[in-house]
């Protein structure tokens, strides 16, 4: 059963995505789905020069304080865009809770359901992951945490 398991393991390993890492094209992410919290499906804009991602309640919801205190056109101003993976998030408590919550804020948010979005794209337990764009390619991968920081990296 356990060579069985691990051979299983492995195959899923070689046959998925290869994770992000610097000089990926930006254009990687175009694969995988994006809705607002209204339903409407999203594209990452090619201008984009800094991806913003959440894959954690807690991280998210420093992203979106910090943003809600900022101008609905912020991000897009700064050639930025929030992604907020919520694939662990249980569908109930989504469609309950967190969509209802979210649909308040004056912010554009990517929200991200699927499950191999988190194998592709680099994280920390409790760090909101930068993904800095230049010229279509990521540049630098970066990991925070404060308001701060995500202040800094948006408006460089």
């Amino acid at each position: 059963m356990n060579r069985f398991l691990t051979a299983l393991t492995l195959s899923v390993a070689i046959l998925g995505a290869a994770p992000l890492s610097v000089n990926s094209p930006l254009n990687t992410l175009d694969s995988f789905k994006y809705e607002t919290p209204m339903g409407r499906e999203m594209k990452i804009p090619k201008k984009t020069k800094l991806v913003i991602v959440a894959f954690e309640k807690d991280t998210g919801a420093l992203v979106n304080e910090y943003l809600d205190t900022q101008s609905p056109f912020y991000l897009p101003k700064n050639n930025s865009i929030f992604i907020a993976d919520i694939n662990k998030m249980p569908t109930v408590i989504t469609n309950m809770f967190a969509l209802p919550k979210l649909q308040k804020y004056k912010h554009l948010i990517y929200l991200h359901y699927g499950e191999k979005f988190q194998n592709i794209v680099p994280s920390k337990e409790q760090k909101i992951t930068l993904l800095h764009i230049e010229g279509s390619k990521i540049k630098d991968i970066s990991f925070i945490s404060t308001q701060e920081e995500l202040k800094t990296a948006i408006e460089k």
